[in-house]
């Protein structure tokens, strides 16, 4: 990523902050749709599952400038995600559910810039997430 993207990306993440428990609510409500045989992964209430959703969006988008940080709370997420049963062709799906997501909050301030840097930071975060698991 550049550090354009990163600040791209840093300013969105803290714009909708306030919000991204009801972007959850929406990210998990369009992947459903979409996947629905992904549903059956996640518990019947997603009243914790979207707070967690939220909390660990923000925690590794913010840790981006810091490649250490950011590599060790991916790493964690990666190994959790794993127990679950998530595998590589899931991130493919969610990556395109998560970035539909946010540009549809983001309303008309979206635009290409935008979806690259969050595009790289989704692919940066998938990698670290992976990196340990092969």
């Amino acid at each position: 990523m550049t550090p354009e993207q990163v600040n791209l990306v840093l300013d969105g993440i803290e714009r909708m902050r306030p919000r991204l428990p009801q972007i959850a609510d929406a990210f998990y409500a369009e992947l459903f749709d979409r996947h629905p045989q992904l549903r059956p992964m996640f518990p019947a209430d997603l009243t914790r599952q979207r707070i967690k959703f939220a909390d660990e969006l923000h925690t590794l988008v913010v840790a981006l400038p810091d490649l250490p940080a950011f590599l060790a709370s991916a790493a964690r997420l990666g190994n959790r995600h794993a127990g679950y049963g998530v595998r590589v062709a899931h991130y493919n799906q969610v990556r395109t559910v998560l970035i539909t997501t946010i540009a549809a909050d983001m309303g008309s301030t979206w635009t290409a810039e935008h979806e690259q840097a969050w595009t790289a930071a989704y692919d940066m975060i998938t990698e670290a997430m992976l990196l340990n698991l092969r």
